[in-house]
């Protein structure tokens, strides 16, 4: 789906991406620390390396920059789960590796998520309009790989007439990794946390020996996804004591 637009005077497409990258990473970063209310385009701008005048080249507002923030989330998303599944043609196999491979991108982009959980309702109306249609476009992938599976005379559990519902789940599901990572990382090893939410979800689609396809699923996902897709857009980690702030909100909101 084409996004809502966001206008610049450059010509240069090339340019125009790299340098809304660039803006973007500064942006996540901006508005962890302050939150999006209180950061200023000139805030942005400074994080980003580029006057405020070569900033607004290539967004108009502030507003342009949380979407376009939003938007590169939800649409890495999608990237990575069909470079994961590119060229599988076994049903099972390619239910597990989407499943795997939607846990993994949103592991790695933990920081993303708690940003977009606690600014998207910063977004105006016509950017949220285009973003829940991007969420809607993924959630309709899963739906289709599910319907594949049948096609193929994969027998899952819920029932045809719940495709819809079940992909909506799946696709939210991995959320708890940044949402309840301050009780996960209590709870098991990361690795193991990964290994059983895939299996987990894979037993609640009925998927034969899921524990077995969920250990089968991890070296295709890290082979595929981790090269194709395009690296998350946080420059740089978060401090320690941000992180720390940011799992304390996360606690108090999702406990």
């Amino acid at each position: 789906m084409a996004g809502r637009g966001v206008a610049t005077p450059i010509k240069n497409e090339r340019l125009v991406s790299e340098r809304r990258a660039r803006i973007v990473a500064a942006a996540q970063q901006v508005f962890r620390a302050k939150g999006f209310h209180e950061t200023t385009v000139r805030d942005v701008g400074e994080a980003a390396g580029l006057t405020q005048g070569t900033l607004y080249n290539y967004v108009r507002s502030k507003a342009d920059i949380l979407y376009l923030v939003v938007s590169e989330l939800t649409g890495a998303y999608m990237r990575d789960v069909r470079a994961a599944v590119e060229g599988i043609s076994d049903p099972q196999r390619r239910l597990a590796v989407a499943v795997r491979a939607l846990i993994e991108t949103m592991d790695r982009r933990q920081e993303e998520i708690l940003l977009l959980y606690h600014e998207s309702h910063a977004l105006d109306r016509d950017s949220l309009r285009h973003i829940l249609s991007m969420v809607a476009e993924f959630i309709g992938l899963f739906q289709t790989i599910l319907k594949e599976a049948r096609a193929a005379g994969l027998a899952l559990a819920p029932p045809a007439r719940e495709d819809a519902v079940v992909a909506d789940f799946v696709t939210f599901l991995p959320t708890i990794l940044a949402l309840r990572r301050w009780h996960l990382r209590r709870a098991a090893s990361h690795a193991r946390v990964i290994r059983e939410l895939t299996a987990f979800i894979l037993r609640g689609l009925g998927v034969v020996e899921p524990d077995a396809l969920a250990r089968a699923a991890e070296g295709r996902v890290r082979r595929t996804v981790r090269r194709h897709a395009r690296p998350s857009t946080l420059a740089a980690p978060q401090r320690a004591p941000r992180r720390a702030a940011a799992d304390a909100a996360a606690q108090r909101e999702t406990a």
